[in-house]
């Protein structure tokens, strides 16, 4: 009796063994069968592990999970920068009396001749200044010459307008006695544009004069 109770649990014993190695070998070969069939998701670096005695690490050529960069070269060539071209501002036209303090600018200044109160002859240091004026003149042969004469605001208008015409024509008669061959021109702006506005005898002094321009020509 005892015999026939341990052959069956021996048999019972060896079936229950065989069904679990037959289970284990079909779980191994789904999941052999999975792991070979899935496709990557990305490019990206995987490994793939097999698991058992003899089992092997397959790493993609990019560790770390980064793609190559696609599209630029190892050895790029070096971009060459070159400079804008300067910009070029168009000038807008002077007035004409810019112009004019322009052309004055561009040649040496003649010195102002001076005068008394309600006089026109030249004094002994005007008649030296004329004669400075003059070398400079005889440098610029072919240049016109525009005497202007002012005067202080005391006064009418229309005197003033004669007083300053007086002062340049007796400067020009100087100049040309000097020997100068430049062509001179005369005008008077009497007691208008004056060079100094305050009430004293100084600033006077600076209105009462004979202003010297030499114009190049064109």
């Amino acid at each position: 009796m005892m015999n026939h109770r341990q052959h069956a649990i021996r048999w019972a014993a060896t079936a229950g063994l065989l069904g679990t190695l037959v289970l284990g070998g079909c779980a191994t070969k789904s999941a052999v069968a999975t792991t070979s069939g899935a496709k990557p998701s990305s490019p990206a670096a995987q490994t793939h592990a097999k698991t058992g005695p003899g089992a092997t690490a397959q790493t993609s050529e990019n560790p770390g999970g980064s793609e190559a960069l696609q599209g630029f070269s190892r050895n790029p060539v070096e971009e060459q920068v070159t400079q804008p071209a300067p910009m070029v501002v168009a000038k807008v036209g002077q007035p004409e009396s810019l112009a004019r303090k322009a052309s004055e600018a561009a040649i040496t200044p003649l010195t102002d001749i001076y005068f008394a109160f309600d006089r026109w002859g030249l004094s002994a240091d005007g008649k030296k200044n004329l004669a400075e004026n003059a070398d400079l003149l005889r440098q610029h042969q072919g240049a016109k010459l525009l005497i202007e004469g002012y005067c202080d605001e005391r006064g009418s208008r229309e005197y003033n307008l004669v007083l300053g015409e007086k002062r340049a024509q007796e400067t020009s008669r100087y100049l040309l006695a000097l020997g100068i061959k430049n062509p001179v021109s005369v005008t008077s702006y009497g007691k208008e544009r004056q060079v100094c506005t305050e009430p004293n005898e100084s600033c006077y002094w600076k209105n009462r004069r004979a202003h010297l321009i030499l114009e190049e020509n064109k």
